[in-house]
């Protein structure tokens, strides 16, 4: 009998491991039958990055081959676009560049809105073929990820997961579809407020310059060159690898909680923020009613992360289906946002009716990185978006007067290392109409607001958008950048020649305006 029960007991651990690995490769019924109800599938091929494209990734130069990014919004034909498959197809792309006078530019999954990656010349998709990870314990006890720039966050996750002991990268974007590679060269950052941005937690890269030659940066090699190449905007070259200090996993309880946007003050604000490990404030236009475009009763949406002892909430299984269930839901909600841009005065009926539906309290402890990467699907959801750096005040006040004034603004369409800044970003569903000239009214506030404080700051800046993000068609901002950075970009610039003498990686006029002023 009991030999029955533990073989009725090994073949149920079997089948949950059976159905909890198709929920994670993305082959749950779930997922499947709501992409076929609704008709996505063969959209959802067309939007995907291009490293999905079918083409072989060891096959030559691809010439004349379209590029469109994740959102669609960048697309450009270069001239040859490859893939390569290791370090020595990257050397051997450069000395043919080098050879032909070709300059070059890199792209991973597809995630950036701004036009980084443009190039007419010659193009490199780093994707899941660069994408070897290992795992080293140093000598002082810290433990440090190795990953080859194609690896995506999820599988980065995964290994380190699978560890002994298990380890997590203290900090990471929401989206765990992007590439490690991406996520450093732009300077992107989590939702952890103690953790800055994630290229502070890298601690050596390796790039292959305009000579073909493989170049080892660190803080202990050379300080001032790893300053530079943190955030490097692929103006050094091309990331081969990538190495993260990481940490023993530890968990994270996160709480959502919808307090009224009319009585959220800075004094409410402020304790949330001194008290968790990191925190994210949303807000859905008319949320309150499906008839009213009145704010007043409208509800904020607040994710709250504090570190905990207690056990994850679910188990593998249970937190499979809930990413299945994710997955689902989004492609559900892109549906139902598509429907906003044919009738844009039905707004307020379903943004009500999905903030009904996604506005019961919660209160769950994750594993951290699941609870940093707390939503599954997001890219099934077509978007543009902006993002703005700013300084906390000390009072936190600025923070609530500039979310007011976003909300205000909605119904007039149809260094310091002890500084705390806010990310407000703005997203919008693709073809929104006005979605452009309002992000240009806000971000032209913020610029000059707080533009007045640079001078008080020792020429530390106060705000700048994210490298990432749409920013270039912000009237007046690559003037803006060029002063504002002008020191920094003049460090930079040493470095840079260092690795790219002529130029080979520097093909990007937004960039180039920002470097050298107006051409």
């Amino acid at each position: 009998m009991e030999a029955d029960l533990t073989n009725l007991t090994d073949s149920f651990r079997q089948f949950e491991s059976i159905i909890y690995d198709a929920l994670e490769n993305e082959q749950s019924s779930i997922v499947k039958g709501v992409k076929w109800h609704l008709g996505n599938m063969e959209t959802e091929e067309e939007n995907k990055s291009i490293q999905s494209s079918g083409a072989d990734p060891g096959a030559d130069r691809i010439p004349d081959k379209n590029y469109k990014n994740w959102s669609t919004n960048i697309q450009f034909t270069p001239k040859y676009t490859y893939y390569p498959r290791n370090r020595e197809d990257i050397i051997n792309c450069v000395k043919i560049a080098k050879e032909e006078g070709l300059k070059i530019r890199c792209a991973a999954e597809g995630h950036t809105w701004s036009s980084l990656s443009m190039t007419h010349s010659f193009l490199l998709i780093l994707d899941e073929n660069l994408s070897d990870i290992t795992i080293e314990k140093y000598d002082n006890g810290d433990w440090v990820v190795h990953a080859e720039a194609g690896a995506q966050i999820s599988k980065i996750d995964k290994i380190l997961k699978k560890n002994e002991p298990p380890l997590t990268i203290e900090s990471m974007t929401v989206l765990d579809t992007v590439s490690i590679g991406g996520v450093v060269a732009t300077g992107s950052h989590g939702a952890k407020t103690q953790s800055r941005t994630i290229a502070e937690q890298v601690v050596g890269l390796e790039i292959v310059d305009a000579n073909g030659d493989l170049r080892k940066i660190s803080d202990e090699i050379n300080p001032e060159e790893m300053a530079a190449a943190r955030v490097n905007l692929g103006l050094l070259g091309i990331i081969y690898r990538v190495s993260l200090r990481v940490k023993p996993m530890y968990n994270l309880r996160m709480s959502d909680t919808y307090p009224k946007l009319a009585t959220f003050s800075k004094e409410d604000l402020k304790k949330l923020v001194m008290e968790s490990d990191g925190v994210e404030i949303f807000y859905w236009p008319f949320n309150a009613s499906n008839k009213s475009t009145d704010s007043s009763q409208d509800s904020l949406m607040v994710k709250r992360w504090t570190e905990s002892t207690d056990e994850p909430t679910l188990n593998k299984l249970e937190l499979a289906l809930y990413r299945a269930a994710q997955k689902a839901a989004t492609y559900f909600a892109n549906y139902y946002y598509k429907l906003l841009i044919l009738d844009p005065n039905s707004t307020p009926y379903y943004t009500h009716l999905i903030s009904s539906i996604k506005s019961p309290e919660r209160d769950m402890v994750w594993q951290a990185p699941d609870a940093i990467h707390y939503q599954a699907g997001i890219d099934n959801i077509l978007c543009q978006d902006m993002e703005f750096a700013i300084k906390v005040d000390d009072d936190f006040g600025n923070v609530i007067t500039e979310l007011n004034y976003i909300v205000d603004q909605l119904t007039a369409y149809d260094e310091d290392p002890e500084a705390y800044y806010f990310f407000p970003e703005v997203l919008s569903i693709n073809d929104t109409k006005f979605y452009g000239e309002f992000c240009q009214n806000i971000a032209k506030r913020w610029i000059d607001k707080y533009k007045a404080r640079l001078f008080l700051m020792d020429g530390h800046y106060c705000t700048r958008p994210h490298w990432a993000k749409s920013w270039e068609d912000i009237p007046n901002i690559k003037d803006y950048l060029h002063e504002l950075l002008k020191e920094r970009t003049e460090r930079f610039e040493k470095v840079r020649k260092n690795y790219d003498p002529n130029g080979m990686f520097f093909d990007n006029d937004s960039i180039r305006y920002v470097f050298y002023g107006s051409p």
